[in-house]
């Protein structure tokens, strides 16, 4: 598997280096930092060779040993972990980050701060599931009283909203940035008003990018809740103010939510809080068609998902 890192050259901080390119097979990503004639301490970033890494000072990429000082040069060997890299800890492993509630070891569910890309600079708060297995599973979307406004436009989701100990939806740049790089599940459990609940999993789960629509890919049902979802697959997401889906109208607009909407859909899970059966038009509530049909809301969802 190619691996993919950060790649800048002559920076003077991490944080300048937004840059990423796949490395070529058997390379790893690398951090080489150097001080110029002029005294200013500056950092190389990319893929190459481990054999020209070390944990000594003084080991150099060619292209930056002439007229330059070489503090050091170091390797890592995972997605986008050349920025964690630094000269004080050369010799010891370099701090890994938790991408997601998988990478940490939890005994019970709670709210706790991954890393999704990685980086220091960009923490979030997430609740974290824990299941009977002691299976540790990220939530991407919770609703839980209605506390929450979930119809909100394409930016809003684009970055996500509402409080990791409430209700919440994750983002849809953290989704795709969790899902891009390795085979994840999707879980989601739904609660009605008479305290029945009921799960669906999809054992492959993935959004694409922004560039992309967020398009969904989810497949390999199983579950007790039916499947409401797979019919969303290949479907790009759809707010009121971006109408991706295949209808003749806004989907969004029309069902009060925002989702991997065709034209329009079997499940609904950010529409409007309702209390169980309601009246409203169709479909706009916290729909799940397989469990309660088109005119019941859920009291609680939580969508979750967990690499294997």
């Amino acid at each position: 598997c190619k691996q993919e890192c950060w790649s800048c050259s002559g920076v003077e901080t991490v944080s300048e280096c937004n840059h990423r390119i796949q490395c070529d097979d058997g390379e790893v990503c690398y951090m080489h930092n150097f001080v110029t004639e002029s005294g200013a301490e500056e950092f190389d970033y990319g893929c190459g060779s481990s054999l020209a890494c070390s944990n000594s000072a003084g080991s150099i990429l060619g292209r930056r040993s002439e007229g330059h000082h070489v503090k050091c040069t170091l390797c890592c060997d995972s997605r986008l972990c050349n920025d964690i890299l630094n000269c004080t800890n050369a010799g010891q492993l370099p701090l890994k980050l938790p991408r997601e509630c998988a990478d940490l070891q939890l005994a019970g569910s709670g709210v706790h701060t991954i890393y999704p890309y990685g980086r220091l600079q960009q923490p979030v708060s997430v609740y974290c599931y824990v299941d009977s297995s002691l299976h540790s599973w990220t939530v991407i979307q919770r609703r839980i009283n209605g506390s929450v406004n979930f119809y909100r436009d394409w930016q809003a989701y684009k970055t996500g909203f509402g409080q990791a100990n409430e209700e919440y939806w994750l983002g849809n740049d953290n989704i795709h940035e969790l899902t891009a790089d390795s085979n994840h599940a999707l879980m989601i459990l739904m609660t009605d008003f008479s305290g029945v609940t009921k799960f669906a999993e999809y054992l492959s789960f993935h959004v694409s990018s922004e560039a992309n629509g967020y398009q969904l890919m989810v497949s390999k049902y199983d579950g007790t809740a039916g499947d409401s979802l797979t019919r969303q697959n290949g479907h790009k997401f759809t707010t009121f103010d971006r109408d991706n889906d295949d209808h003749g109208s806004n989907c969004a607009v029309l069902f009060k939510g925002a989702w991997w909407y065709d034209s329009c859909h079997l499940s609904n899970l950010n529409g409007v809080y309702f209390h169980g059966h309601h009246d409203e038009y169709a479909t706009t509530g916290i729909d799940w068609y397989t469990f309660h049909g088109y005119h019941y809301s859920m009291k609680t969802t939580m969508m979750m998902i967990r690499k294997y």
